[in-house]
Parts: C-alpha cells; sequence; structure tokens
C-alpha cells in the first residue's frame, strides 16, 4: 500500500522582500500599490484614513473629530468653537497613540 504524499504549498515567488502566493493577479497586486499610494496622499492633506475609533485623552481631554470635510482637527474636550489646535495624537505601536499634549498613552478600538 502506498503512502499519499505530503501536500505541497502553493509556490510563491519574493517581491520587494515579502512572500506572494502565485495565485495573485499581478493586476490585484498593482491595484492595491496604487491603493496604497492614494491613500498616503489623502492623509498628507489632512484627511481621516484610518480604522479605528477617534481618539480622547482620558488625562488631559484632547480629543480627536473629524470635520463634514473628512478633515482630522483636535481640540480640548471643553473647547467652545471647536477649532483645530494642530495637535495630532502620535502612533506608538499598532493600537496605542500617544497625546501630544501630556502624552498619555492610549489604547486605539480597530474598527
Amino acid at each position: 500500500m502506498t503512502r499519499p504524499g505530503p501536500h505541497r504549498q502553493a509556490k510563491s515567488r519574493v517581491v520587494s522582500g515579502r512572500r506572494q502566493p502565485r495565485s495573485v493577479p499581478r493586476e490585484l497586486v498593482e491595484l492595491f500599490r496604487k491603493l496604497a499610494k492614494v491613500k498616503a496622499q489623502v492623509r498628507a492633506l489632512g484627511i481621516f484614513t484610518d480604522d479605528r475609533e477617534l481618539l480622547e485623552c482620558p488625562n488631559c481631554g484632547l480629543l480627536e473629530d473629524v470635520t463634514a470635510k473628512g478633515l482630522l482637527v483636535t481640540y480640548p474636550k471643553d473647547s467652545v468653537d471647536l477649532k483645530d489646535c494642530g495637535l495630532r495624537f502620535r502612533p506608538v505601536d499598532e493600537t496605542r497613540f500617544a497625546c501630544p499634549k501630556c502624552g498619555t498613552r492610549i489604547k486605539a478600538v480597530i474598527l
């Protein structure tokens, strides 16, 4: 009786230091690259593109908001005019951010 051979994994190739299965069409890979480029351009314009909840510092009350035009703004919780103060929460790692005003670290809720 013969044994069946081990299951073979799909062949892969290395592109830019990352392995990609051969089953991913080149057109799709190129589309993802273009999407990443557009997302970076939009982010540079100040438009909020992240898949997370907006942040609020429990220590000092600085919070994020998004305008009707999609621009990310920050202002103190007790602000009357809701004017952007220009401060931005700094990413510490994949899910944590540091408050630019007081340094408190906040865990973001990823959507």
